[in-house]
């Protein structure tokens, strides 16, 4: 190579050299003028479903549970069962000593007996006065009957004398004989007459009697007959049975111990639950029925158990000086529940689902600020992995919720929001963050 073209590529050389020097002193001293980067934290904004809830706490409680005892006082004689124990409908509990009362049955049983044996042979009695009342009634009407014939003819005999006599055919001896014979006829059919009214009353005063001694007799009976009823609803009643399926839940009685008829053993449907979920005053303002809701057993926190609101209690009651509403829920079908972690008296952590937006973005609260302007947040334009610089992003609260509020704005998805030291972050000021996974390239 000639001498000309060596130094010309050397002039070359020298000159590439000169200005890159140039560029690395330019950059330089940008640099150092260039304001320094405020260090923050990101995160990637998230669209989805917001859900805000009221939390209170609850208990386990039988839908259907039963406090059961004698209906009569007694001594506790056997219990058939203990807690725990699964039994049936109408299965037996318990029973008291029923030996005094076992014993007055057979009295009275006796005594019914008697007295409606002495019921028949009243009745039979007065079967046969009330015939024979009968009997001389109308043999005293017969009587009468004869008698009232006997004073007919004697009339008709009477008056024929009498005529006879007025025609001298007939003697006064013959018509003293006719009036007399009349006379005494009358005097028959008078005794006749007192007879049956003799005969009468003795049968009305009979069927007087009669009425009263079966009125008696029937009392004695219904006495009797009530007095067997009861004792025997007293044995009955001696029994304690189970008016449900279910499970013994309580226990409060001993053998030999002497009870009223307060509850003495407790039976619970174990399967069919719910819960009773009290809430402090200012968390239930907003629940109402049929609001879903989410079941958190205290014996196990990893469960989650899907219920809804079925009523509200009008009512608050005061506990600790604080006001409390209570609210029934109920689990949703097709759940298994646990018998372990789940069962009457157990206590639970209850999620109250109060508020939902669908496809909304979620913004972390510490991220949002509130200025004289209104509330926003400040975006990070990327520029490498770990560096950027801020925007002031006004936005909207939708909702909120201990954690997150639900916004709408300019902003989308994935936009990179600082969470860190905002109140040193101006807008448009160059900030750094920790490198986001997936994310490569260096900073400015």
């Amino acid at each position: 190579m000639s001498a000309a073209p060596r130094r010309a590529r050397r002039r070359l050389l020298v000159t590439l050299g000169l200005v890159a020097l140039v560029i690395v002193a330019g950059l330089i001293v940008n640099a150092r003028r260039s304001p320094p980067r405020v260090p923050t934290v990101v995160e990637a904004l998230e669209r989805g479903a917001f859900v805000r809830e009221v939390t209170g706490t609850g208990i386990v409680e039988a839908l259907e549970e039963r406090a059961i005892g004698f209906a009569s006082a007694g001594t506790v004689a056997t219990i058939a069962v203990s807690e725990g124990a699964r039994v049936a409908a109408g299965e037996v509990l318990a029973r008291l000593d029923t030996a005094a009362t076992e014993r007055e049955l057979a009295s009275s049983r006796t005594s019914l007996a008697s007295a409606s044996a002495d019921r028949t042979s009243v009745l039979a009695q007065q079967e046969a006065d009330r015939f024979d009342a009968a009997s001389n009634v109308t043999a005293a009407e017969e009587q009468r009957g004869r008698a009232e014939r006997s004073l007919g003819d004697a009339s008709r005999e009477r008056e024929t004398v009498q005529r006879l006599f007025d025609v001298g055919a007939a003697s006064r001896n013959e018509l003293r004989a006719a009036e007399d014979a009349e006379l005494r006829a009358r005097s028959a059919l008078t005794e006749a007459e007192r007879a049956l009214i003799t005969a009468r009353s003795r049968q009305a005063n009979l069927a007087s009697v009669a009425a009263a001694q079966r009125a008696g007799a029937d009392a004695r009976l219904a006495q009797l007959e009530s007095q067997l009823a009861n004792l025997e609803a007293r044995l009955a009643e001696a029994t304690l049975v189970s008016p449900i399926d279910g499970v013994v839940t309580g226990v409060q009685i001993q053998v030999g111990a002497a009870v009223a008829t307060q509850s003495v053993i407790t039976v619970a449907d174990t399967t069919r639950l719910r819960v009773r979920g009290r809430f402090d005053e200012g968390r239930a303002l907003e629940l109402a029925q049929g609001q879903p809701a989410i079941i958190v057993p205290d014996a196990d926190a990893r469960l989650r158990l899907d219920a809804r609101v079925d009523r509200i209690s009008p009512v608050a009651a005061r506990d600790a000086g604080v006001a409390q509403v209570s609210a029934e829920l109920s689990f949703a079908d097709g759940q298994t529940l646990d018998p372990a972690v789940v069962r009457p008296g157990y206590t639970v952590t209850v999620r109250v689902r109060v508020r939902q937006l669908e496809d909304v973005l979620l913004m972390p609260l510490e991220a949002i600020t509130e200025g004289p302007d209104g509330s926003f947040v400040v975006r990070v334009m990327a520029h490498g992995a770990d560096g950027g610089s801020a925007e002031h992003v006004p936005l909207t609260v939708l909702e909120r919720n201990p954690t997150l509020a639900a916004v709408e704005g300019a902003l989308s998805a994935g936009d990179l929001i600082a969470v860190v030291g905002l109140d040193a972050i101006a807008d448009g000021a160059p900030v750094s963050f920790p490198r986001l996974p997936g994310r490569s390239g260096g900073g400015d």
